[in-house]
């Protein structure tokens, strides 16, 4: 892994020296005319077919030889909304693998319910009580768990909120709540262990969505909201990081979840069950751990689902509303057309 960070490194000072002496001394000699730019578009041409041709051969070998998993033994996983559901899964499954878990939960008898079960099991595991929604308690308690601990090294934002109705009938603090848990909460976690992980140059920051953050749904318009910003804040960060050779080995994972067994959400109501299933937060938590140390960009679980639903939103809109009507077997849109 160092070697391939190294040999990155190396072909970026290449490549950016190489521009620098396109700019000082071959543009101006082809004076400031139509052929100005013609250097630059030979590299940049030369450099996408290289790109394509190499992505694809790795692609090829990848399928015919899978990458092997990241080793979890000795890692620093930090975990929110860890003391039920999905959370909880995710922190004992951690823990069986060897990493030391850091607990957040804004429930203290749960989220110790949690700690006291991993360290029966002899696994290392720390909870504190915390609103994620402060960005001062998230600020402090994180400075303290880097003095103490040195490295944070796996961040997964877990915590969430729920809540479905007609716009109309929400209070504008429930908006306020549901956006700050749901959005805001992952900027300040983030905003408090991702210089640590700059400066250390690894990492792996993971953020729960939802399928609400891939296509839109009627009488959740702020869970909705939040969900669609979530997955802009983890698309842009990934690529900032990407762009930056210093963060090469620093990774982002964005997990989308269709229906969870908790009874925290209502149950699916499509023609497509046995397709689209809700799923036991114990198989999600096996899955998401799996992506992770394949360091996958995007987790779907269902696995059909996020392709499903690009394909979807490439349709036009009266034929995608027709599908989705049909889709959802007790959708009122049923009774209306476009």
């Amino acid at each position: 892994m160092r070697s391939k960070g190294l040999i990155f490194r190396y072909i970026g000072i290449i490549a950016r020296k190489f521009r620098a002496f396109q700019e000082r001394w071959l543009l101006p000699w082809w004076d400031s005319g139509g052929m100005s730019t013609a250097p630059l578009w030979a590299l940049d041409t030369l450099v996408l077919v290289v790109k394509l041709c190499s992505t694809c051969a790795i692609a090829v070998v990848r399928v015919l030889i899978p990458p092997s998993m990241k080793n979890l033994y000795g890692e620093t996983v930090l975990i929110t909304g860890s003391g039920q559901g999905l959370g909880r899964e995710l922190a004992i499954q951690f823990a069986e693998l060897g990493a030391t878990v850091i607990c957040w939960d804004h429930d203290t008898p749960r989220n110790n319910a949690v700690v006291n079960e991993i360290r029966k099991k002899d696994g290392e595991c720390f909870g504190f009580t915390i609103d994620v929604t402060s960005r001062e308690q998230v600020s402090s308690l994180g400075a303290r768990l880097l003095r103490q601990l040195s490295d944070v090294s796996i961040v997964v934002i877990n915590a969430g909120a729920y809540s479905c109705g007609p716009v109309t009938h929400f209070r504008p603090e429930a908006i306020a709540k549901l956006i700050e848990i749901n959005l805001l909460a992952h900027f300040w976690i983030i905003q408090a262990f991702l210089p640590n992980m700059i400066e250390k140059r690894r990492g792996h920051i993971v953020a729960i969505n939802s399928s609400a953050g891939l296509m839109p749904c009627a009488e959740m318009v702020p869970y909705c909201a939040a969900k669609y910003g979530l997955r802009g804040l983890m698309d842009a960060i990934t690529e900032e990081l990407r762009l930056d050779t210093w963060t090469k080995n620093i990774y982002t994972t964005s997990v989308y979840l269709a229906t969870l067994s908790t009874g925290s959400y209502p149950p699916p109501a499509h023609r497509f069950s046995s397709l689209y299933p809700e799923v036991a937060p114990k198989d999600a938590a096996k899955i998401i751990i799996d992506g992770i140390r394949k360091n996958r960009k995007e987790i779907s679980i269902p696995s059909i689902m996020k392709p499903l639903i690009v394909l979807n939103n490439i349709l036009p809109y009266r034929i995608r509303i027709i599908l989705m009507d049909f889709f959802n077997f007790g959708h009122r849109g049923w009774f209306s057309f476009c």
